[in-house]
């Protein structure tokens, strides 16, 4: 089990040296934590694999959630069975009922 825990963890700070911005350089599990538990959606496609991530409720950790976004797609890495992985923020909210049927009676 302390193999596993060890392995997890290398992987981890592997995780965060390539993809993560600047700012967290030497930032511990504790502070790498929150991206690793948002929860988001899977595509799968025939030629790449997209992780659509929901955003914080922080302003700077989701602009740090962008940063981490634009890094893995400027550097394209490629999964085990060649295809390539995209994360994304999810786009804007969702307009609630009453705003749509406003805009329908104007």
């Amino acid at each position: 089990m302390a193999v596993c825990k060890v392995a997890l963890a290398n992987l981890g700070m592997c995780v965060r040296d390539h993809y993560f911005p600047a700012s967290y350089a030497h930032a511990s599990w504790h502070r790498l934590q929150p991206f690793f538990q948002l929860p988001g959606r899977i595509f799968w496609g025939r030629d790449r694999v997209e992780v659509e991530l929901k955003p914080f409720n922080d302003r700077v950790l989701n602009r740090d959630l962008e940063a981490l976004c634009a890094k893995v797609a400027k550097v394209q890495p490629c999964l085990p069975d060649g295809r390539s992985l995209f994360f994304r923020m999810q786009g804007a909210a969702v307009i609630p009922l009453l705003d749509a049927q406003e805009m329908a009676v104007v």
